[in-house]
């Protein structure tokens, strides 16, 4: 995971920074802002710089992570958390639950969603990110370099805390959306920090190829070539807890 991709600025000892992707809180923020405010989880938090702008916003903030001695912000509602866990809370506790580049770090995938749907009031919404590993780029390093981009090194970690830093589990987004589907969820927005520019001289060459083999019998090609899974760095979800769908669904 290169650095690089991360915001780059100094930080003082007693304020909270977004240790992710350039424009991936902005995103989220535009989001939350035409949400009703309520109580919302923010897992995991990091620092909690995310958690106190939904704070501004006029959200009551719940926090989560795994590394305690990171978390900046003054009274929020920390827990201290492996998310490859069971969530603390009880059924229908939050209206909204933000997962903020978290689940690529997980063993489990399915036991996220599926904890979220459970701790989510029914109408309640989630917007999840992770690493768009669908992008052209992405899959131009996986031809070249045999793995996906943000996903090249894999070593063994020394304890809980250090394999939690890592990034296993690339997830593609016909996965996620399976996930969500499965969990109760219905997508209602599917977004980008930004699109990527790499590569100019071969993209007349790949689009074309890619919009004609993606084409061939897929029923869901049209979301599959949206320009937000094809150049889009980090993907960004919206999706809501289908009020026809309960948990157990």
């Amino acid at each position: 995971m290169k650095r690089k991709r991360y915001r780059n600025r100094k930080q003082n000892s007693d304020e909270a920074i977004a240790m992710t992707a350039v424009f991936v809180h902005e995103k989220v923020l535009e989001i939350t802002a035409a949400l009703s405010k309520g109580r919302i989880l923010d897992i995991p938090c990091g620092q909690g710089a995310l958690s106190e702008k939904l704070r501004e916003q006029g959200f009551e903030i719940f926090c989560e992570d795994y590394d305690s001695d990171n978390y900046r912000i003054k009274n929020g509602h920390f827990h201290r958390l492996d998310l490859n866990c069971n969530l603390p809370y009880k059924d229908e506790t939050f209206d909204c639950v933000t997962s903020v580049e978290g689940i690529e770090h997980l063993e489990n995938p399915h036991l996220l969603i599926r904890e979220i749907g459970r701790i989510l009031k029914t109408g309640g919404h989630l917007i999840i990110t992770t690493p768009n590993i669908m992008n052209i780029q992405s899959r131009l390093y996986f031809l070249l370099r045999s793995h996906f981009r943000y996903f090249k090194h894999f070593p063994q970690a020394g304890n809980q805390r250090e394999l939690l830093e890592l990034h296993i589990n690339p997830i593609p987004f016909g996965e996620l959306s399976y996930i969500l589907n499965r969990y109760g969820f219905r997508i209602e927005t599917i977004s980008c920090n930004r699109f990527t520019k790499k590569y100019p001289l071969l993209m007349p060459f790949l689009k074309p190829l890619i919009y004609i083999m993606t084409r061939k019998k897929n029923r869901e090609a049209d979301i599959l070539l949206r320009r937000e899974l094809l150049d889009g760095d980090i993907l960004i979800i919206s999706a809501q807890k289908d009020i026809h769908c309960s948990f157990s669904c």
